[in-house]
């Protein structure tokens, strides 16, 4: 099926519900006058589903908190990812933006297994990673440096503290780079295949607040569209495909899902924990492929070290669902 996604589209507080459809006609005064009872007829069924239409055109005020489950797992020292991967089986690979990265499967006393990255020496640092089929058959990270090129590192997981093998995704006959002028630098960035498709969304620094979004259709980049970041951007965004949705972060832990098809917000929310626990910083986030609507969120808590005046952050890692909310029943 091929994905597109139209440009003509409007911002999160704008709507529409002035237009009557075309199948609508008022009465005229004879008809009113002939017809006094005419309003009274017309069904409870018919009412409730007016009504409801009604309300599907009001955007809802207010996100709903996520009722997240923060996970217990033992991270290496000195390890502060910023980029996190979701992959098969519950697992998540945590990134440092320079190559450093560690493999966790998301139940409570599971030990992640540290990793480094090889060849990506003149990569600089990394803003994007996913994990999962990026050719036929060939399984693997995807990531994207800030600059916007594209590397691939084949093959399955590491064994703890082994090399990942990373090179030019043109060597896997994947683009070079993503669809990015010379000179400009990204905030975040994510590519994936998608339903046989190369997909990309940026985020430039130069303007925090608009994702870009491309698909590669005959050796060639293609824009999809465009699309908002919530509350104006954050310096800690992240960007992840998840099926047909693009799955949005802020650094504030607030959430969104894009569907690439018409580009609806599908779902809208925020971390519980974010409201309760101070010196805590939102990084990437990520769905797992095959598992509905369940996604992961990593973060970084300030913790004291040593001493009081040593202080670090500890990676923490939780898992929640992000579904679209239930349509409220007017009349039951």
């Amino acid at each position: 099926e091929q994905m597109a996604w139209h440009e003509e589209k409007r911002h999160e507080d704008e709507y529409n519900i002035g237009q009557p459809a075309p199948h609508h006609r008022r009465m005229s005064s004879a008809e009113v006058a002939t017809q006094p009872l005419a309003g009274a007829r017309l069904s409870e069924a018919r009412l409730s589903e007016a009504m409801q239409e009604l309300l599907e055109l009001i955007p809802s005020a207010k996100e709903a908190p996520i009722q997240g489950v923060e996970q217990k797992l033992t991270w290496p020292t000195f390890f502060e990812p910023k980029l996190l991967a979701c992959g098969a089986d519950g697992q998540v690979a945590a990134l440092t933006p320079r190559g450093f990265g560690a493999i966790a499967t998301l139940k409570d006393g599971a030990a992640a297994e540290a990793f480094k990255l090889s060849g990506l020496s003149k990569a600089g640092p990394l803003v994007g990673a996913s994990w999962g089929r990026h050719l036929v058959g060939d399984e693997g990270l995807l990531l994207v440096s800030k600059v916007g090129a594209l590397f691939s590192c084949p093959g399955g997981r590491p064994a703890g503290g082994a090399l990942w093998a990373c090179a030019p995704a043109s060597t896997r006959g994947l683009p070079h780079a993503l669809p990015v002028a010379e000179g400009a630098r990204l905030q975040a960035a994510t590519a994936a295949l998608l339903n046989g498709a190369l997909h990309a969304a940026v985020v430039l620094e130069g303007q925090p607040d608009l994702v870009a979004l491309f698909v590669q259709e005959a050796d060639s980049w293609l824009p999809l569209g465009e699309l908002r970041m919530p509350h104006g951007g954050s310096k800690k965004a992240s960007l992840s495909f998840m099926g047909n949705d693009l799955l949005v972060s802020t650094g504030k832990g607030h959430m969104l899902r894009h569907n690439l098809l018409d580009g609806t917000v599908v779902a809208s929310a925020f971390h519980d924990l974010a409201q309760n626990i101070e010196e805590l910083a939102w990084h990437a986030a990520c769905g797992f492929e095959g598992q509905g609507t369940r996604v992961a969120h990593l973060s970084l808590r300030k913790v004291s070290s040593m001493s009081p005046s040593m202080l670090g952050w500890q990676p923490s890692v939780v898992s929640m669902d992000i579904a679209a909310p239930a349509k409220p029943a007017l009349f039951a």
